[in-house]
């Protein structure tokens, strides 16, 4: 008790000193839980989460081969890859023993017909439908999956309704059309309506749709093929594979001898399992010596997913940063203000008169101990639970679509650290006693003097002792002196 009782009286003597221990103790734990939250999230989204992502494959021209491919010459589509191209690839791998099924995505300029118009946009300028294949875009999807990777860009439906891709339908929907909000309030469409769209390669060669959904883009596009992406991609259409069949779009499916703007940009996405088997696909189309040159084998859906991660990692490159800054002044700090407190000189007289009083080094090692463990331990405990508890919260408010929950390992993890931390600030504390001379036992400031001052005091009290002894001798002879004479 007398221990406890000290310890706190120490600390009230110096509140400031010991509200700003606190105060440090509780933002440095609070502010590098919630970092390593962050830090451990990228770690788990580059790790065990990416290896368990669906992973796709796609087969596209290279950079470089896009560059050979004009919006306004319909004899460089020659670089598409086709129906042919594509059987290459799905040969190889059912040689390896693997079955992967697939998506479809086709597309082609369209031209306007009738009343319907064009939004303007692109760099097509003036050129005229039968250099470019018309101003607009017909793009169909083999399924959902394919709509959703769409490289124009994800986006939703604001009236009506989505795309009917039951391939295996009796009577499939041959007319359903997606158009956009734009084009859809420029040519006075609504759902339900009916309009006709030229085909590339003729004017006179159209094809009717009806209005099923109108939509509205949700992001960017990523466009690479120049012949797409000179287009405003306002102008697309999109509509299901049956109704691109059907309007006679893809005729290299049963013809190989189609070119120029007769031949679609396919798009053909081989479903995988998982990024461990999209890596090990890659090594059987190596030996297969795939892909052919100029072409490149890519995963979108791994890309997608790796590009989301950048706002993740430049946080969690930040937080990182934030931590070891962070742990490195509180600490330097911390270590101040606890030297500060146990080392100072003031302290002195309080040892002095401790160990005079008959209290143990080990006690007074014990009690500075507990002054450091009062100041700092309650406030690690806070801001552990306290960070453990925000990190989530900070974490989806910095970076959606990530969870930066705070696990058990981190949790001990600073549990350990924090711990150990504590600890080694209180043994230095301890030290003070171990390093105390005994020869200040009474020379701490105050009234108690210094070394010189006492050895002065003790020289002065050694000549009275002299002076004494000799007026005692001086005074004894006197006396026999007086007594002989007499």
């Amino acid at each position: 008790m007398f221990v406890l009782s000290n310890a706190w009286r120490a600390l009230m003597r110096s509140k400031g000193r010991t509200t700003l221990t606190a105060f440090i103790t509780l933002a440095v734990t609070f502010g590098t839980v919630a970092g390593l939250a962050i830090v451990q999230e990228n770690t788990t989204a580059h790790t065990t989460t990416y290896n368990s992502q669906k992973a796709n494959m796609a087969i596209r021209p290279s950079a470089a081969t896009w560059k050979k491919v004009s919006a306004t010459d319909s004899a460089t589509t020659k670089h598409y890859m086709t129906w042919s191209s594509y059987t290459d690839y799905a040969s190889a791998i059912q040689t390896a023993g693997t079955t992967l099924d697939f998506t479809v995505t086709g597309t082609v300029p369209a031209r306007v017909s009738g009343d319907l118009k064009a939004l303007d946009g692109g760099s097509l300028g003036s050129a005229s439908d039968d250099k470019t294949g018309g101003q607009l875009v017909w793009r169909a999807f083999w399924t959902k999956d394919a709509a959703k990777a769409s490289d124009l860009g994800t986006f939703e439906i604001v009236d009506g309704k989505g795309l009917s891709y039951n391939n295996k339908s009796a009577n499939p929907d041959t007319t359903g059309a997606l158009v956009s909000e734009a084009f859809a309030k420029a040519n006075n469409l609504k759902v339900g309506d009916t309009f006709k769209v030229a085909t590339a390669t003729s004017a006179s060669d159209t094809a009717e749709l009806k209005v099923r959904g109108i939509y509205k883009y949700t992001s960017e596009s990523t466009v690479d093929n120049p012949v797409v992406a000179a287009r405003n991609r306002e102008n697309a259409i999109f509509t299901n594979y049956q109704t691109f069949s059907k309007a006679g779009l893809d005729p290299q499916y049963s013809n190989e001898t189609a070119s120029g703007w007769e031949l679609p940009d396919l798009n053909v996405v081989f479903n995988v399992t998982d990024s461990a088997t999209y890596d090990s696909l890659l090594k059987t189309l190596k030996k297969a010596k795939l892909p052919a040159k100029g072409y490149t084998i890519s995963s979108p859906s791994l890309e997608a997913y790796t590009k989301s991660l950048e706002p993740l990692d430049t946080l969690a490159a930040r937080a990182k940063t934030g931590v070891i800054v962070l742990l490195t002044v509180g600490g330097v700090l911390l270590l101040a203000l606890v030297l500060l407190a146990a080392w100072t000189p003031k302290r002195n007289d309080e040892i002095g008169m401790a160990l005079v009083s008959g209290v143990t080094r080990g006690r007074l090692g014990w009690q500075f101990m507990l002054e450091v463990f009062f100041a700092t331990l309650p406030f690690y405990v806070i801001g552990l639970v306290g960070g453990a508890f925000a990190a989530k919260p900070i974490g989806a408010a910095l970076i959606s679509g990530h969870t930066t929950a705070v696990t058990s390992s981190l949790i001990w993890q600073m549990v350990w650290g924090g711990l150990g931390a504590i600890l080694a600030l209180a043994i230095l504390a301890a030290l003070r006693l171990a390093f105390f001379s005994a020869a200040k036992l009474f020379a701490a400031d105050g009234d108690w003097g210094t070394v010189s001052e006492i050895e002065t005091i003790e020289e002065a009290d050694d000549e009275v002792a002299e002076l004494g002894k000799a007026v005692t001798t001086t005074t004894t002879t006197s006396n026999d002196d007086a007594e002989a004479k007499a």
